[in-house]
């Protein structure tokens, strides 16, 4: 077997079918097989609430403006929520968020669940309302208008 095969697990025939790929393989140790949940993750309309309506309702009441100062706030958010790292650089001390919305501890993708987004873009608006800034909820009609 060459190619890679992922089996969505919805009902008795993909099981099924999932069974039979594997009693096919040859047992040669060449094939590594991995069984785990499926992570529901963020969708792409949480995504564009937290870029077109949370950061800019931030920006604007802190007169901030353009793409650097948009990826600052994210950094900073970032590093609200998940904590920070310090590390050295030239021999100065700087600091980074732990993980971000689409990156792990370890750099890596692994973008972050629906429920944590959600409760990401709650945290932006308690820390908005914490320092006077309103930061709407999201249209729930998006998309359906």
């Amino acid at each position: 077997m060459n190619n890679k095969q992922i089996f969505l697990l919805i009902n008795e025939q993909v099981a099924y079918n999932a069974i039979n790929a594997i009693k096919q393989i040859r047992l040669d140790g060449l094939t590594e097989i991995e069984i785990r949940p499926r992570k529901q993750t963020r969708k792409l309309n949480q995504n564009a609430a937290l870029w077109a309506v949370a950061y800019p309702a931030v920006m604007e009441a802190m007169g901030l403006r353009g793409e650097k100062e948009r990826e600052e706030i994210h950094e900073y958010f970032c590093g609200e929520f998940w904590g920070w790292k310090q590390y050295r650089i030239l021999n100065k001390l700087k600091q980074k968020p732990v993980r971000t919305t689409t990156k792990n501890e370890d750099g890596k993708k692994d973008v972050i669940s629906k429920s944590v987004m959600y409760d990401f873009y709650c945290f932006i608006q308690q820390r908005g309302a914490e320092n006077g800034i309103f930061v709407p909820d999201p249209d729930p009609l998006y998309g359906l208008k």
